[in-house]
């Protein structure tokens, strides 16, 4: 059966995921590139190629290693991930919301390390490495920068003992690399390449159209079919989560999806690329189904749904 492979991790799920996002890299590569620091497919290729890596690798950590499921590490996740990606409705790539992802779900995974590990020294580390993601990210799209909120949350309702340097490290960090990263790129003349924004008046402008009357095009019914499997896990997933700081980081999770869900899908100018900020929430969760004494036809049934559906919307209707 399909996910056979994948009932425990090991080499061959891995690998064969990885045949997997080599496969859809390809596909994305044979859409019209809106946006990228490269004209060459190929190397596009694989810049989307590593970030769909690094993107699966933080997923990997949250989803198997700091799940609370420790009893039942399967790597659904591994086959999940390039499903889900494959089922967004996209038109266009736009590399900016594809590298701007692959950063800030690597910080969520370093955020994550910051609350499991109980050295300090390890905390400043994890944290830094966050900061300095999420503020990489926000070169490409400004807007991200808030998402540097979300860790001051943590430490403000967290049971962590509050840090002066966790402070310093969230805010000083930005307000050193952001000025001095513009600095560079404008006596280079490449300040016109990054600093995009929706809200911010930039040289690289964002577009924001609302839909009058929206109505789900059939190009985006995979996707309805993958967030429905989504509600159906985030009740799952809550209502046996244990720990104040593990059900922070879920509830965040959760309106950070809605929020940019809803963004996104009543936007018209969209490439189908900004889908990628709610992958990794959507692959976690989801992945949380997985963890319960379920039947292996039910698992089946689930990735044959995803994958009857893109095909069928994406390349039939």
């Amino acid at each position: 059966m399909i996910a056979k492979v994948f009932q425990k991790f090991n080499y061959t799920s891995l690998i064969v995921s990885s045949i997997l996002l080599m496969g859809v890299s390809y596909y994305y590569t044979t859409l019209d590139i809106i946006w990228s620091f490269f004209e060459s497919k190929i190397l596009n290729g694989i810049i989307v190629f590593g970030a769909f890596m690094l993107t699966i690798y933080s997923i990997d950590t949250v989803t198997r290693q700091l799940t609370i499921e420790r009893a039942n590490r399967n790597a659904y996740h591994l086959l999940l991930y390039p499903l889900v990606i494959f089922s967004f409705p996209l038109e266009s790539i736009d590399m900016r919301f594809i590298l701007g992802s692959a950063a800030i779900w690597s910080a969520w995974r370093n955020t994550r390390l910051f609350l499991e590990t109980v050295n300090n020294q390890e905390k400043i580390k994890r944290l830094l490495d966050a900061v300095l993601l999420i503020t990489i990210s926000s070169l490409l799209i400004l807007e991200n920068i808030f998402i540097l909120i979300v860790p001051i949350i943590i430490l403000f309702v967290g049971n962590i003992n509050r840090d002066i340097r966790y402070f310093i490290i969230i805010i000083g960090t930005p307000i050193i690399m952001i000025p001095a990263i513009n600095v560079i790129l404008t006596f280079l003349n490449l300040d016109s390449v990054l600093f995009s924004s929706y809200l911010f008046n930039t040289s690289n402008t964002l577009e924001i159209s609302r839909f009058s009357n929206f109505v789900v095009p059939f190009s985006f019914w995979p996707l309805v079919i993958v967030i429905f499997y989504f509600l159906i896990s985030v009740i799952l997933k809550l209502r046996k989560t244990v720990g104040f700081q593990r059900r922070l980081l879920d509830i965040i999770g959760v309106i950070f999806f809605f929020s940019f869900i809803t963004f996104f899908i009543t936007n018209q100018n969209i490439s189908g690329s900004e889908f990628h900020y709610i992958s990794l929430i959507l692959v976690y969760f989801i992945s949380q189904i997985f963890t319960i004494n379920i039947n292996s036809i039910y698992v089946n049934l689930i990735f044959i749904s995803i994958i009857a559906s893109t095909f069928i919307f994406k390349f039939i209707i």
